[in-house]
């Protein structure tokens, strides 16, 4: 048992430990304050897999700059699991296949990668992936206009 508070309040920890009949820190004492288990986190934000090469962030419109920066902050705020995706919360999950212009995004991405978009106002886009394990949305690209292609059967 701890000694009297009395006591412990002016003797260095080693010294209180010692005194401790079974030697064991009591749990409330063990564990770190603050500390959120993976589940209350929400989603954190990646830009390790950014493709500077496809990225026209720089040219977004005010509008658009406004709303990829929105989509983001709600990601990181309001995102707590893959589920959240799949609820009507704002965020478009639009399924992006490996073909035409799309290509490009996929350079740097492994193969199992599910990509998706969101599109912004008009034709600008953020694509991503989700990365649930790690709770990461990860940005591939935020683009002014969407890739042209040749049909709508590319994307």
């Amino acid at each position: 048992m701890l000694a009297p508070k009395s006591n412990r309040k002016n003797k260095p920890i080693p010294l209180q430990v010692a005194e401790m009949k079974d030697k064991k820190i009591p749990s409330q004492v063990a564990k770190v304050r603050g500390e959120k288990h993976i589940e209350e986190q929400p989603f954190l934000i990646s830009f390790a897999k950014y493709n500077n090469r496809v990225c026209e962030v720089e040219n977004l419109k005010r509008n658009k700059a406004k709303k990829s920066l929105q989509v983001l902050i709600k990601i990181g705020r309001d995102f707590f699991d893959y589920e959240d995706f799949e609820k009507d919360k704002g965020i478009e999950k639009i399924p992006v296949r490996n073909k035409g212009e799309y290509k490009k995004l996929f350079q740097r991405l492994h193969p199992d990668v599910e990509l998706f978009e969101h599109k912004l106002q008009g034709k600008g886009r953020i694509f991503y992936y989700i990365n649930d394990l790690e709770k990461l949305f990860c940005v591939v690209a935020i683009k002014e206009n969407h890739f042209e292609t040749k049909n709508s059967g590319d994307k």
